[in-house]
């Protein structure tokens, strides 16, 4: 009895420390993908840039190609401080998490911006992020963006 007892609480403390170390995962990158959303909108690009990887690759919107080059979005992005206002905004995330090491997040967008001294512009879509743990730190490896039909 004493030996079935000491098994079943192995069992619950291993199954226990496996789902908090993977629920955490999928925690940490939802913390990722909103600490970019406000660094960006606060046009913090130090910190927006800190949490992608070097290699990172980007469709945007409609009819564009795939950026492999990350200095081409680290151009588009700093060009928004042009503008006289932006804001991203990401909901309904869906998280999904492999082998402690990979991510894939799912949500739906707004994105509005205003132009100096012109109107208030508007977009919205879905987003698919791709997200890589690399030294123990989650970062954005991929972003696809598209129209909503």
């Amino acid at each position: 009895m004493k030996q079935t007892i000491k098994l079943f609480l192995f069992i619950f403390l291993l199954t226990a420390f496996i789902s908090n170390t993977f629920a955490g995962d999928g925690e940490d990158v939802r913390a990722l993908v909103d600490k970019s959303a406000e660094a960006f909108n606060k046009q913090d690009y130090t910190t927006y840039w800190s949490l992608f990887t070097e290699d990172n690759t980007e469709f945007l919107y409609v009819g564009s190609t795939l950026r492999h080059d990350a200095a081409a979005w680290k151009g588009f992005i700093e060009g928004t401080a042009g503008l006289a206002y932006v804001n991203y905004h990401g909901q309904d995330f869906e998280i999904q998490t492999y082998n402690g090491n990979s991510a894939v997040v799912t949500s739906y967008y707004t994105f509005s911006w205003m132009e100096k001294g012109g109107q208030m512009n508007y977009q919205s879509g879905r987003t698919t992020v791709v997200a890589v743990k690399q030294g123990g730190k989650w970062l954005i490896a991929h972003m696809h963006f598209s129209k909503m039909f």
